[in-house]
């Protein structure tokens, strides 16, 4: 089969990219968030005893993960911030609206 790429600009296949693939600076959304699965309780001692060692790692992940879920949800937070204030700088730029 052919290269199609000797027949795409260099631009195009820049865009085609980024519509693939999402802007390479922008930073994560709430909606790129997931929450980690809290670790099911373990209510019988005996499964406790046995299965302690296991039990003990699956909760350290389980918080190392709700620390990485944080910061991206603070990452999302601060970029939507950033957001807003250029959209205001923008607005303010736009000067007063003379009525109709």
């Amino acid at each position: 089969m052919p290269d199609p790429s000797p027949n795409l600009p260099l631009a195009g296949l820049i865009c085609c990219a980024l519509l693939c693939c999402g802007s390479l600076t922008r930073a994560a959304t709430a909606l790129d968030c997931l929450p980690p699965r809290v670790p099911a309780p373990v209510n019988d001692s005996a499964t406790r005893a046995t299965y302690a060692s296991e039990i003990l790692e699956e909760y350290v992940a389980y918080f190392d993960e709700v620390q990485t879920y944080l910061h991206c949800l603070e990452s999302a937070r601060a970029e939507v911030t950033a957001e807003v204030n250029r959209a205001i700088s923008d607005y303010q730029e736009l000067g007063t609206v003379p009525d109709d």
